[in-house]
């Protein structure tokens, strides 16, 4: 499986409280509506976890959102993100982000508890 993954910031003098309410709403109906989108997920980031003592936990981070999109193949990712009509789409969607961190990931490995309650 593959994912891609946004992780971005607001700009400046954005309205967090409408930036949530687009990315639920309009957003999340144009990301799920792309023929090969299989899942889509939005975070909000609230913090980092201590990692040693050279690098304790915080309640800030360097990012405050996360967007995920899944899809079965590469194949289908380029075909819903590689061409005109969705570049624009990202384009305009990009203004309303800031410092956005773009990743595709291949899935390795997933393994699930057996006696985990795991939300599908």
């Amino acid at each position: 499986m593959y994912k891609v993954t946004v992780i971005y910031n607001l700009p400046s003098g954005a309205d967090e409280a409408a930036l949530v309410h687009w990315r639920t709403t309009t957003h999340h109906t144009a990301n799920i509506a792309r023929k090969h989108v299989i899942r889509s997920d939005f975070y909000t980031i609230i913090g980092t976890p201590p990692v040693g003592p050279e690098r304790p936990g915080s309640d800030t981070a360097p990012y405050r959102f996360m967007t995920e999109s899944w899809y079965n193949t590469l194949e289908e990712f380029r075909a819903d993100w590689e061409n005109e009509a969705e570049q624009a789409r990202l384009v305009t969607a990009f203004t309303r982000i800031a410092d956005p961190l773009v990743l595709i990931s291949e899935e390795v490995q997933t393994f699930i508890k057996p006696d985990a309650d795991v939300p599908v």
